[in-house]
């Protein structure tokens, strides 16, 4: 049976259901709609076995401007994965996004609202679960972690960022002229949502996948993705932007020190940082910076490239590409089971 959960978590749907969970294999899995009822509500989808989970619970945290589908589309599916290999698996919405947006009608206006949210939804689980992030969503697992507002039973990086806009010229440049605006000006409150953005992206995906070559900037590997999957996931998974979280990226790039800095030198919270060889929005380096800096006696980098013949590895496919089963999520449920 499916652990209960108590005050101040709503449950607002409950059902046994079809999950495809990648390349034509399907399961019958429970999902649960999960509110959890605060100042700042925020929604997660609970997903479990049908008689429950025989592991414990596992929190994703997605990235910056996305929401629930960085790991869940009805062509592949992480969150389902894990969930059928027994985990506890709520895919967290942070405030200002999906589901915690349009229902509860939070706004996001920091970065530090967002490890606020993880820390809450943390505290107020049966058992101390372990973290997975995607981009921003792993710094704001390193945040929370470092700030000791909640702990985890480990945290899990993909394509996580640590130092930002620091790599390549394209990034660098954009965050050289986002520093140019005064932080003093209030423009906290605006939000650009991408919706329109990732449908244009849908549409134009192949001629996107051919330039990925030799863009800039790209966020999956030409190839790794399959076309239905890569439309789906652009379409359903941009979200919304808090431009003075943005702005507040863009000074990271300036400095050394991350605001998570100090306090992840001196965290023991046991991390796995798994990055892509050719992702050109947070390069390797960028993102080692957590393994480096991490004061855990119990760390570990994976770096994918593709010493098999088999491909190199972006930004989204280190989630949800074609070889995301066999390299990613068994890697990351083998290390989590090693440290329960």
């Amino acid at each position: 049976m499916t652990t209960p959960l108590h005050s101040p978590f709503i449950v607002h749907d409950d059902a046994v259901r079809q999950a495809h969970i990648d390349q034509g294999r399907y399961e019958s899995l429970r999902l649960q709609v999960v509110e959890l009822q605060q100042e700042q509500p925020l929604w997660a989808e609970r997903m479990t076995r049908p008689e429950g989970a025989s592991r414990g619970p596992v929190v994703l945290i997605h990235g910056f401007a996305q929401n629930r589908f960085s790991w869940h589309t009805t062509h592949r599916s992480m969150a389902a994965w894990l969930a059928h290999e027994g985990w506890d698996v709520f895919n967290l919405e942070l405030r200002g996004h999906g589901r915690s947006r349009r229902r509860s009608k939070t706004v996001a206006t920091s970065f530090m609202d967002y490890p606020l949210d993880l820390s809450d939804f943390s505290n107020a689980l049966y058992e101390t679960p372990f973290w997975v992030g995607h981009s921003l969503g792993a710094s704001v697992a390193y945040m929370a972690d470092a700030d000791r507002r909640a702990t985890s039973r480990g945290i899990v990086s993909l394509g996580g960022l640590y130092r930002f806009g620091q790599a390549g010229w394209l990034l660098p440049t954009l965050t050289r002229w986002t520093r140019r605006l005064p932080m003093g000006v209030h423009i906290g409150d605006i939000q650009v949502h991408t919706g329109v953005t990732g449908r244009a992206f849908a549409r134009l995906f192949p001629i996107l996948d051919l330039a990925a070559f030799g863009a800039p900037i790209a966020g999956w590997w030409p190839g790794s993705i399959e076309p239905n999957l890569a439309k789906e996931r652009m379409r359903r998974g941009f979200d919304y932007i808090p431009v003075r979280v943005w702005q507040e990226m863009s000074e990271w790039g300036s400095a050394d020190a991350v605001p998570w800095d100090s306090g992840w030198r001196s965290s023991r919270t046991p991390c796995f940082i798994i990055l892509g060889d050719r992702d050109t929005m947070l390069y390797p380096n960028e993102g080692a910076a957590a393994f480096d800096r991490s004061g855990s006696d119990d760390k570990t980098l994976l770096v994918l490239d593709d010493t098999h013949g088999l491909t190199h590895w972006g930004h989204l496919d280190i989630v949800l590409g074609k070889h995301a089963r066999d390299y990613v999520w068994t890697a990351v449920d083998k290390w989590m089971q090693e440290r329960l």
